[in-house]
């Protein structure tokens, strides 16, 4: 804890507080290539279960069962670049849905719904649609239309790739997606969700700036393309949040394959609409932080920024890849003077690093809120103790 107390001096972070520390117990699950996670009630138990890569994990053996079989390809990849739960044919039960980084299809896999399940078993591979890509970088979904279903959101490496969104229906058990360009030209590495402009409409920033999302008809139309700065290689997601609290939104994300933590902050746009912003450096001394997320671990009423190192994101050839591997909070304090001081939390330093996706639930229904990450070196669980 001396050396990260002398490392937040260095970088203008303020010491750690004793007295705010959160006790994590870390518990490896599985070591494994998977570098997507999700969580939820596979088998309506009433406890949160896991889902990576190949396997689940049931609560609380956590013994890994093997549902499924990934493709690899380079070094060390698993063709799986994030895995999401949502019950896709209807029937109550939550299936499995993953995208691919190499392959065009998006999967989803149906819970047989006949449990308790003893040993391995392959669940039935369906293709839900095609993303017709073959780069994809991270998948997302999320309730684009309002509906109260689940989306997929296509995020491309390929800057020129277009910008898609795939809306979910549902024709009996089943399922359709309908495709719709946001934009035909414009992805990248790094996507976010959230309303720039303060409209009341959620608009998608991407790597060269944002989309605005119409008032009416969203799905019918191109949304307007705004390319008011550049995120290189930014983390997945863009995290949206006014951290400054002046009514804003800003932008908060890492550098997936370099170092550096940083926020964009929302300074007041032009007549116009171009939004204007101003760039600072949080923390410049973790590498690849690939994956970030927002939640208030510590119950003190204000979300925290969890991020970590994603280990080996381009295979050991990015800057800072032989680092320790870490998981960290960061927690924020707005000043008189308007500034925003962030102050450093570690939670795990050694084998728990990142993947594509930060899951955060209450598995063990004490209260706290616990951290799910996958990677390269195994899936884990960081069990929130709470305060001493």
């Amino acid at each position: 804890m001396l050396l990260l107390r002398c490392v937040c001096i260095l970088l203008g972070l303020p010491p750690l507080s004793a007295a705010k520390e959160l006790k994590f117990e870390v518990e490896e699950i599985h070591r494994n290539l998977a570098e997507a996670c999700a969580v939820g009630d596979l088998d309506q138990d009433g406890d949160l279960d896991i889902v990576s890569g190949e396997y689940y994990y049931l609560n609380p053996q956590w013994n890994p069962v093997s549902f499924r079989e990934l493709g690899g390809f380079g070094k060390d990849y698993l063709q799986d670049n994030g895995d999401h739960l949502f019950d896709v044919d209807g029937d109550e039960w939550l299936d499995i849905v993953s995208g691919q980084f190499t392959q065009s299809e998006v999967l989803w896999f149906r819970n047989p719904g006949e449990w308790p399940i003893t040993g391995d078993r392959d669940w039935v591979r369906q293709t839900l649609f095609d993303t017709d890509s073959k780069k994809n970088e991270i998948s997302f979904l999320r309730d684009m239309d309002g509906d109260g279903d689940l989306d997929y959101i296509a995020n491309s490496w390929v800057d020129r790739e277009p910008m898609k969104a795939f809306l979910y229906a549902r024709d009996g058990q089943k399922p359709r997606m309908q495709s719709h360009i946001i934009f035909p030209q414009g992805n990248g590495h790094g996507q976010g969700f959230g309303d720039i402009n303060g409209d009341g409409f959620e608009d998608i920033v991407y790597k060269y700036g944002w989309y605005e999302r119409p008032g009416q008809n969203p799905f019918g139309q191109e949304w307007r393309q705004r390319n008011d700065f550049t995120l290189p290689f930014a983390s997945c997601p863009i995290v949206i949040f006014d951290l400054n609290k002046d009514g804003r939104q800003d932008l908060i994300w890492g550098n997936g394959h370099d170092y550096g933590l940083y926020w964009h902050e929302q300074l007041k746009p032009k007549e116009d609409g171009t939004t204007r912003w101003k760039h600072h450096l949080i923390d410049d001394s973790i590498s690849q932080l690939h994956a970030l997320t927002m939640a208030d671990l510590d119950r003190d009423g204000q979300q925290e920024i969890i991020t970590g190192k994603r280990y080996y994101a381009h295979s050991g050839r990015d800057k800072g890849a032989e680092d320790p591997i870490v998981i960290v909070r960061y927690s924020y304090h707005l000043q008189p003077t308007g500034e925003v001081v962030f102050e450093r939390d570690l939670l795990s330093e050694g084998r728990a690093g990142t993947g594509l996706q930060i899951r955060v639930a209450d598995l063990d229904d004490n209260g706290w809120l616990d951290l799910v990450v996958s990677g390269k070196t195994g899936l884990h669980i960081l069990k929130n103790q709470g305060l001493p």
